[in-house]
């Protein structure tokens, strides 16, 4: 079950980037971790978010790691 849980996590996190999205603020609390996504290049004066409740503790990790990831391509 955890491992499935985890690639439930991980499919819905990699389908947001790959639809243009990228993590801009991350909420944590025992009930695991909420991750906020907007998409880039938005022009409207509405904002497309989405959020996502991440609660596997591979699933953490691994959008931790893509956000350092997305933080260093920032700020090169």
């Amino acid at each position: 079950m955890t491992y499935h849980q985890f690639l439930r996590e991980r499919e819905k996190i990699d389908y947001l980037i790959e639809q243009g999205y990228y993590m801009k603020s991350v909420k944590e609390n025992l009930s695991g971790s909420f991750v906020e996504f907007e998409k880039a290049g938005s022009l409207s004066e509405t904002r497309d978010v989405q959020m996502l409740h991440i609660t596997n503790a591979d699933a953490r990790k691994y959008f931790s790691s893509l956000l350092i990831r997305q933080l260093r391509k920032h700020h090169k």
